[in-house]
């Protein structure tokens, strides 16, 4: 388990996993800026892919909400879905079981909804010692003040509340490397 006094605020490419939560087909009509929330959600997965760091997919009860949306299943081969009926994904053994295997101390997060799903897995997350990285662009609820309500309540609970090109560029570390220049392609000026 992480330690709380030695942990710094910037994500460690070799302690972090990425964690899509529950971004469904059935949620595409009814989640305010879906479409902005997968534009950035498809940065974070390339950008992981790149900087090899895990990426973790749940997916809340797929026979009624189905599957992970298709524009991202390109970024996520070989990552497994973890299918939940719990809001929480600690409360998955499935997705437990997953993360041990890849030993981090920080997730950054992003999906849906903002204020069931991702709130209650950062919750739990950081009452298990992780720390917590909400990516404010990559998340979303089907009524925005719910997801701003989410992310206030988060931020007191000592959640970061980040941003998908902070969270890259954290990760990247550095400028000046392969990894920088395939990455920079994917980020728009």
């Amino acid at each position: 388990m992480p330690d709380q006094k030695t942990r710094c605020s910037l994500a460690q490419r070799s302690q972090t996993a990425l964690l899509v939560v529950d971004f469904q087909e059935k949620f595409r009509p009814v989640i305010a800026n879906f479409e902005g929330i997968l534009e950035k959600l498809i940065l974070a997965t390339r950008s992981a892919g790149i900087l090899k760091v895990p990426i973790m997919v749940t997916e809340q009860y797929p026979k009624g909400l189905g599957p992970t949306v298709e524009e991202l299943q390109p970024f996520l081969a070989g990552v497994e879905r973890i299918t939940k009926t719990d809001f929480s994904c600690f409360k998955e053994g499935r997705f437990l079981e997953e993360l041990r295997k890849v030993q981090v101390d920080t997730l950054i997060l992003g999906g849906v909804e903002a204020h069931v799903c991702v709130a209650q897995t950062a919750l739990h997350a950081v009452s298990e010692g992780y720390q917590v990285h909400v990516l404010e662009d990559a998340v979303g609820s089907r009524n925005p003040e719910h997801a701003g309500i989410a992310l206030k309540r988060l931020r007191e609970a000592g959640v970061v509340i980040s941003c998908t090109e902070m969270a890259v560029f954290e990760l990247l570390g550095c400028a000046g490397t392969l990894e920088f220049k395939e990455v920079q392609k994917l980020i728009k000026t």
